[in-house]
């Protein structure tokens, strides 16, 4: 970078800073000592929202910091991921954009993976034998099949954003939605990626992951339609902007649900400004709670709009290897659950990313009986109708409202009325038009 380029960044923000300290009164602190520098990133861009009120455009902010536009996320969000210019550090330019009033925020573009992608052989092949599929204890444990007496998801859309799936799987391509996007590839074949049973038992391989998800989907919503919707490569990562054009995408395309599995230890904007626009729109958002054992938080899940959902096992206690915190909203089965898995089988796999799809697809179900429901209603007749596992699990271990009862929410949806109050998990400012709170 030569000298006037550097310039002509180093004196507008070094006047941007003097001017907030002068007039604002607030104190400098850089992002990068909060650790986001130091999370996964891609390198060299950054992602910022316009605030409105300014009237700034994305070229006087590309003027003042030397940036370039790489691409606008939506108009009506004023999102635009940038891209730093070479050899200025992202995180130089993002302390200084902190304090910028014409952008309501400057991030990284973080990067987010499969909560099971470091991990190693966590599964084990099934073959082609579908009947532990339907047999497995996760659909008692939730008491999914009275609730198939009632609904079983028709005229539904559930997007899974994920690795692909395989849509020529005996089990599920009937189901699969003529609408869907590979956004690694760019193309409308979002395939899931898989090289072969002996590459699955490396550390890092995440081939399979999302026909394995989509399989639990139709285990619990056998007659929704599954919007395959790519956006993780075979390493199981994705990065933060890539999901949010994915979120949207969703919403354009008519899907009820949005699950993901997949998560980041750091809190993207980006997300959580989709994120709101999904459930703006009615559109449930369900998330992994992350795979750490800890009371971490994961996102997007612990953002307030999504669905944080953690993993149990058989007797209803949290899988060792599950988060946990008051941020966890449910606790659905996720230890070894028996699903779809490339080429035209089955495995058994284990991970909150597992138990995710089990909440996504009840919400499925109550949405088929009920189009109008908002998202927020949808999570309060969840919420008050999960079983407690307080008192099954050690003090400290905290579970959100529970385990899903399938059936029993149902029954509430049909018996009426809806909750208003208590257990809410979902704030207001999700479903209500203005500020996020």
């Amino acid at each position: 970078m030569n000298g006037r380029k550097l310039r002509r960044l180093i004196i507008p923000v070094a006047f941007i800073l003097l001017t907030i300290t002068l007039f604002s009164g607030k104190q400098f602190t850089p992002l990068a000592i909060a650790g986001a520098a130091d999370l996964p990133h891609v390198e060299g861009q950054i992602i910022v929202q316009l605030n409105p009120a300014s009237g700034a455009t994305i070229e006087e902010i590309n003027t003042t910091y030397n940036t370039t536009t790489i691409q606008l996320l939506a108009p009506s969000l004023g999102i635009y991921l940038l891209q730093a210019p070479t050899g200025t550090p992202e995180s130089d330019i993002i302390e200084a954009m902190e304090f910028d009033l014409r952008l309501i925020y400057a991030e990284f573009n973080f990067i987010g993976e499969l909560p099971e992608a470091a991990q190693s052989r966590i599964w084990a092949w099934g073959g082609p034998d579908d009947a532990p599929y339907f047999q497995q204890y996760a659909a008692d444990l939730l008491n999914l099949n009275p609730a198939h007496a009632i609904t079983k998801g028709e005229g539904t859309i559930i997007a899974i954003l994920d690795t692909g799936i395989q849509l020529d799987h005996p089990a599920l391509a009937a189901f699969i939605t003529d609408t869907g996007f590979d956004f690694i590839d760019n193309d409308t074949i979002p395939a899931d990626v898989y090289d072969g049973l002996n590459n699955q038992l490396v550390p890092g391989s995440a081939g399979g992951h999302g026909t394995h998800v989509a399989g639990i989907v139709h285990l619990v919503a056998p007659e929704a339609q599954l919007m395959p919707v790519r956006v993780l490569g075979p390493d199981g990562s994705g990065n933060a902007f890539t999901v949010a054009e994915a979120v949207l995408y969703a919403i354009d395309h008519g899907a009820d649900v949005i699950n993901l599995s997949m998560g980041m230890p750091k809190k993207s904007e980006t997300l959580v400004a989709v994120i709101r626009e999904a459930t703006l729109n009615g559109v449930v958002v369900v998330a992994a709670a992350g795979n750490e054992g800890t009371r971490d938080k994961q996102f997007p899940a612990a953002g307030s709009c999504a669905l944080a959902v953690t993993a149990v096992g058989p007797n209803m206690l949290k899988a060792d290897f599950a988060s946990f915190g008051s941020w966890v909203d449910f606790a659905a089965p996720g230890d070894g659950i028996y699903s779809t898995f490339p080429v035209n089988g089955y495995a058994t796999w284990s991970g909150t990313s597992m138990a995710t799809p089990f909440v996504s697809g009840q919400a499925a179900l109550l949405r088929s009986l009920g189009p109008t429901l908002t998202a927020r209603d949808i999570a309060l007749l969840m919420s008050n109708t999960a079983r407690s596992l307080k008192n099954i699990n050690p003090p400290g271990i905290k579970l959100g409202a529970g385990l899903p009862n399938i059936a029993a929410s149902i029954d509430l949806l049909l018996t009426g009325p809806i909750p208003t109050t208590n257990r809410s998990i979902m704030s207001g400012s999700c479903v209500e038009p203005g500020p996020a709170k």
